[in-house]
């Protein structure tokens, strides 16, 4: 009886075991491919979204798994050339989504999201450079704390690093990366940071700067080219901020973040990861 049942049970198997199974998943009543299908139905059903699956999308060899208004969405299908170049003509925003192979970390899930005509093969590298044409020197005041609001100085170097997609196997060049951080880091060297709360007026040529601390008020007229007004105070996480403002404009396009380490004198400073976002930064950057 045994033997019997296997062997009913037999071709069975071997179906089975040639993909003669589909696996499906439900959620809400409906039936999804994957679970990356089930996920984005339920994020666009809780946001009331009015949307379309399984739609043929014309003059391309793809079927779009959701269709809003003016977005497509494929899952795990990457538009050919031709492909990419019918979606970027039809005036919709076209999202990929898909697992990586790749992934950071234990705790990275491998899904990415890409939107046509910023495709890549999602492989993301860094690469950091760290030279003495990197140091640089500055004085500045912190009002709001005892021991800083008096004016004083510190020499500090710079560390940076780069995120973005090989091509021909880098980065980016270290011989066109170094001018471009050299020159924000002059654009700094010997300048008063302080912060642009602390202007009381200016004229052609000088800023006068007025501002009270623990010690009393203090009231400076300084040269306009000797000074770099910050948007906050002139603290190390802020000159980090100002130093990725300056540098991140200027990257080529394959450039996703850029990082920078800087130290205020030995042993101490700070780290900051900005992803890149070029107009934001030329409209944020400022001409001090």
């Amino acid at each position: 009886m045994q033997k019997n049942l296997l062997e009913s049970l037999a071709p069975r198997l071997r179906e089975l075991n040639r993909g003669g199974y589909t696996r499906v998943y439900r959620r809400g009543g409906k039936t999804f491919p994957t679970e990356i299908h089930a996920l984005i139905a339920e994020i666009l059903d809780s946001l009331g979204s009015h949307y379309a699956t399984g739609v043929r999308l014309p003059k391309t060899s793809l079927v779009a798994d959701f269709v809003l208004d003016n977005t497509i969405i494929l899952i795990e299908k990457r538009p050919r050339e031709g492909d990419q170049a019918s979606l970027l003509q039809s005036g919709k925003k076209c999202i990929v989504i898909e697992r990586s192979k790749t992934k950071g970390d234990r705790l990275d899930s491998g899904i990415r999201a890409f939107q046509v005509g910023e495709l890549d093969d999602g492989r993301l590298q860094t690469i950091f450079l760290d030279d003495p044409s990197f140091n640089f020197d500055y004085a500045h005041i912190l009002p709001q704390t005892e021991k800083c609001s008096v004016m004083h100085g510190h020499t500090s170097s710079a560390l940076i690093e780069l995120v973005g997609v090989p091509k021909d196997g880098m980065v980016i060049d270290f011989n066109d990366a170094k001018p471009i951080i050299r020159e924000a880091i002059r654009e700094m060297d010997h300048k008063l940071f302080i912060s642009e709360r602390y202007v009381a007026g200016r004229d052609a040529t000088h800023i006068n700067l007025k501002f009270t601390t623990v010690h009393g008020d203090f009231e400076l007229r300084v040269p306009k080219a000797t000074a770099l007004l910050l948007e906050g105070e002139a603290t190390v996480e802020n000159l980090a901020q100002e130093l990725i403002t300056r540098i991140a404009p200027k990257m080529p396009d394959n450039i996703r973040a850029v990082g920078v380490y800087v130290y205020e004198g030995l042993n101490k400073g700070t780290h900051l990861l900005a992803e890149v976002h070029r107009r934001e930064g030329e409209k944020r950057r400022r001409t001090r």
